[in-house]
């Protein structure tokens, strides 16, 4: 505590110099890049989802993760989960940057990209309510930047 007491003095004295007209800031403030997804459709129809566990150990439905990025990214990993409302966390499927290049070849993102997607997930989920994805970017930098997507179904 006593660190970061002696760390905002410090900053706030420096702050209250008077500068000269010649001299600027050693600080800046840049605004992180934005990053916009969606899914498409925004709602899902439930009858999209198969609920055929007796047949078919899966629940499965189509769709497009559209992702908008102001900065070329490569789309690195991407978490599907099935919600079904009561807070436990449903049924989870992960896709990995080296199986995304053999869905897609490239995952480059340039200004906005859509991916189509149709994960399978395990039975013994109640009735799905929502599908969230989380997803991870890869910048040109190397840093790697989150962005969560939800959808209901209908």
């Amino acid at each position: 505590m006593r660190v970061i007491a002696i760390v905002v003095a410090a900053l706030t004295i420096a702050g209250c110099e008077e500068a000269k007209p010649d001299q600027r800031s050693s600080i800046v403030f840049a605004p992180t890049p934005e990053i916009a997804a969606q899914f498409s459709p925004q709602v899902f129809p439930f009858a999209l989802v198969t609920s055929s566990c007796a047949v078919s150990p899966v629940f499965t439905t189509g769709f497009n993760l559209v992702i908008f990025q102001e900065r070329p990214s490569f789309l690195d990993q991407v978490t599907f989960h099935l919600l079904d409302g009561s807070n436990l966390g449903g049924p989870s499927v992960t896709f990995p940057r080296s199986e995304l290049n053999g869905m897609f070849g490239s995952t480059l993102i340039v200004s906005s990209r859509a991916f189509a997607f149709r994960p399978q997930f395990a039975c013994g989920l109640r009735q799905p309510r929502s599908l969230v994805a989380d997803v991870v970017l890869i910048d040109g930098d190397g840093s790697s930047r989150n962005v969560t997507v939800s959808a209901a179904f209908q």
